[in-house]
């Protein structure tokens, strides 16, 4: 540090006013010779009396400067740290921070050591400062280990100065204050041991970091115990680096001595490995032999029901406290095995005599119907649906649906009871049990919603309800929510206060329709969406339409298409990918169309791509989106949708997690869908709806547009019965709910 710079610091000087500052002074000006200067006296706190030569007590004057800092960093130079809200732990971090920090240095100097020694203190004594400014930079905040910091480095001095090892005091510490410690102490004999000390301390508090970190460890004793924890606690990523033949981890998962890391090392080698990850627990306890699996897996049926059998065997083991790891891997697997071999077999066969179509499903018990339908909630047409209701209460126990939950083990229970709701089967289904029985179920229903990490059983109650016809069951449901949110407010439990509260709210608007839910809820308008709101800052609306390239996809775009086509008030132009439909009446409309190119070959993913890769190097940020498809591809079309969609025209509900999607998009969307499946008698009447509104510049107002849409379709039996299936921005309960939520919880 030059000269210059200590003069220059005046804030120092002002608190400890060491006569180093005035014999700089001179030196500089020549006034006083080096000797004097080499051997001058020190006036500060820390050293005063003391003797100390020139290139030593530059040390403490560093040590000074930093304290400086240090005691600036709460806004105040007072020589007090105010850290915190504790005023005990200030008035802790003041007295190590300074006045024991001071005794230190004076320890330093009288010590009898030789200068090299005491130079190689003072520098740590500079450096587990820094380290501490170090880390309330790192937080943004302030941190309160000082004291720990300080004692545990005064102990390793003097430990080192003795030739002790370092051990003891490693271990009483935390692994922040351990790891600055281990950079103040470099070269220990000890300094492995030290490592794996602070290694352990740092995975108790933060286990995520074990397999990522654990090949610096790989040959430590307790590297094995570490893989092993991660096995049981996070198997899919044990799995996944398994898989990884050559890194550190895969070869200690291979070579552990845990049964259950083994067996992940044995799926992960296996082509099949993926199909058989769901049943690690009965792998490794011996309850299933791999090669036995393996040739049910080789059976799509047979391992659809070995899932069910394994779903029910995992939510009985999760009533008694006891979780699998693997029930997020069973669920996706059940899931997409549901889907492909049989829902979507089903739903491809609609046209056809219901022999032939549900010829699939003949041999399935009433559980495997019921996860069927529970696990295809996103693509599950109508008919299907009905159908598959249908016969899992021919084949339920007494044909009561007590008995069929009973089986099931009340697995998704709440999504069961959401899809009853929507396909108007609830009351059917309470009606086969007991009356006693169907209340205590209700009830279930809307408990215990703050429970549960996801809020997608409370979004389903907030969907459910405006599908129940049933008064008395309303009823019920209606109470127990308000008795939850009475509850939650007695016990402060703020989540559940907020699930409950929020509920109650939709719950009251649906009985009392003055009631404006957007001003009680505190988030944007639902009613009403003004025309500046999907006008860009030139004026300009944009729609665009995504169309899929399946049958039913090129007979929903030539449908599209005649809406336009030899209409005076439009102008089409088709492009090789996609169409552009300027509206004539109104110059700053326009509506874009990727043309329902061949999905087999991706060519209807290909022309939408590319037509958003053109709207966005033209700037032109669609404000209504339509989505034109099976509720399948409806991930295809979130994924491509921009920030700037105010208008959300989905065809069908979407589920919980592509509402979810959305609302990462757009939070404040305007959102029309369906609880069923889209037709274009519906779809094409709404968006011509819209169109007249934009084209005219009106302001939206969507009670008024509801009854308008419903006038239009008088005539048409079929599309008004459709019409009451379909869910206008301000009645899509479940999204109110969930932008309620994130209004007081943002998603991070």
């Amino acid at each position: 540090m030059s000269i210059f710079t200590l003069i220059q610091q005046e804030e120092m000087m002002k608190i400890k006013q060491p006569s180093f500052y005035w014999y700089c002074l001179l030196f500089w000006a020549g006034i006083i010779s080096q000797g004097a200067f080499l051997t001058a006296s020190a006036q500060s706190a820390d050293t005063v009396g003391l003797s100390i030569p020139f290139n030593r007590l530059l040390w403490h004057e560093q040590i000074d400067t930093i304290q400086v800092q240090l005691d600036r960093a709460d806004g105040l130079l007072d020589g007090k740290m105010q850290l915190t809200a504790d005023i005990a732990a200030n008035e802790k971090i003041t007295e190590v921070l300074y006045r024991q920090t001071d005794a230190l240095q004076r320890e330093v100097e009288i010590d009898s050591g030789n200068h090299n020694r005491k130079v190689g203190q003072l520098r740590s004594i500079k450096e587990m400062l820094q380290s501490y400014q170090n880390q309330i930079r790192l937080q943004k905040k302030y941190v309160p280990f000082a004291p720990e910091l300080f004692n545990a480095f005064r102990d390793c001095m003097a430990i080192q100065n003795a030739g002790f090892s370092m051990e003891s005091v490693f271990r009483r510490v935390s692994h922040t204050t351990g790891s600055i410690l281990l950079q103040l102490f470099p070269g220990r004999p000890e300094a492995i041991a030290l490592k794996n000390i602070i290694f352990l301390k740092r995975v108790a508090d933060y286990p995520d970091i074990i397999l990522k970190e654990i090949p610096a460890f790989a040959s430590a004793p307790f590297a094995d115990s570490l893989i092993a924890v991660e096995s049981a606690r996070r198997p899919l990523e044990v799995y996944a680096y398994a898989q990884a033949g050559e890194s550190v981890q895969a070869s200690l998962i291979r070579d552990s001595k845990d049964r259950r890391t083994r067996m992940l090392a044995s799926l992960a080698a296996q082509t099949n490995g993926a199909l058989l990850l769901p049943f690690l627990d009965d792998l490794t306890s011996g309850d299933l032999h791999p090669d036995t699996l393996s040739v049910l897996v080789d059976d799509p049926r047979a391992y659809y029901k070995l899932l069910v059998q394994t779903a029910i065997r995992y939510q009985s083991r999760m009533i008694l406290g006891d979780t699998s790891e693997m029930i997020g891997s069973l669920s996706d697997r059940l899931k997409r095995q549901a889907s492909e071999v049989f829902v979507q077999v089903m739903n491809d066969l609609h046209d056809e005599a219901e022999p032939i179509r549900f010829r699939v499903a003949e041999d399935l018990t009433a559980a495997e119907i019921y996860y069927l339908i529970v696990s295809t909630e996103d693509i599950i047409y109508t008919s299907t649906y009905t159908q598959l209701f249908k016969r899992m209460m021919e084949r339920s126990p007494g044909n009561r649906g007590d008995s069929l939950l009973m089986l099931v083990q009340l697995d998704h229970f709440k999504k069961f009871i959401k899809m009853a709701a929507d396909y108007n089967r609830l009351d059917e289904f309470l009606k086969s049990m007991p009356e006693q029985s169907s209340k205590q179920l209700v009830y279930a229903f809307a408990n215990g919603l703050q429970q549960t990490r996801s809020l997608e059983d409370a979004v389903d109650v907030a969907d459910s309800y405006a599908s129940i016809v049933n008064p008395s069951i309303r009823k019920v449901i209606k109470e127990q929510v308000l008795l939850n949110y009475q509850n939650a407010q007695q016990q402060e439990d703020q989540r559940g206060e907020l699930i409950y509260g929020i509920l109650n709210t939709l719950f009251q608007s649906q009985e009392d329709t003055t009631l404006n839910v957007s001003d009680i809820l505190g988030i944007p308008s639902v009613y009403r969406l003004p025309y500046a709101a999907l006008a860009d800052d030139s004026g300009r609306v944009v729609q665009q339409v995504f169309f899929y390239g399946d049958e039913d996809g090129v007979n929903a775009y030539n449908r599209f298409i005649r809406l336009f086509q030899s209409k005076t008030e439009w102008r089409v132009i088709t492009k090789p990918e996609w169409v552009e439909i300027f509206s004539i009446k109104a110059k700053n409309f326009t509506i874009y169309a990727n043309l329902p190119l061949d999905n087999k070959t991706d060519l209807d993913q290909q022309a939408q791509e590319n037509l958003l890769r053109y709207l966005q190097e033209n700037k032109i940020a669609p404000s209504i989106v339509v989505h034109r498809g099976h509720s399948y591809h409806l991930k295809y079309t979130l994924r491509q949708l921009m920030p700037s969609a105010e208008i959300v025209v989905l065809g069908s509900c979407g589920g919980y997690q592509n509402l979810g999607k959305l609302l990462d998009i757009n939070e404040n969307a305007h959102v029309i869908s369906t609880k069923q499946v889209g037709s274009y008698s519906v779809n094409d009447p709404v968006l011509k709806l819209i169109n007249e509104y934009v084209r005219s510049a009106k302001n939206i107002e969507w009670i008024p547009f509801w009854k308008q849409l419903f006038k239009n379709l008088q005539n048409d039996s079929k599309a008004t019965a459709l019409l009451k299936d379909y869910i206008p921005p301000h009645q899509n309960q479940g999204l109110l709910f969930m932008k309620a939520y994130r209004k007081r919880f943002p998603v991070q």
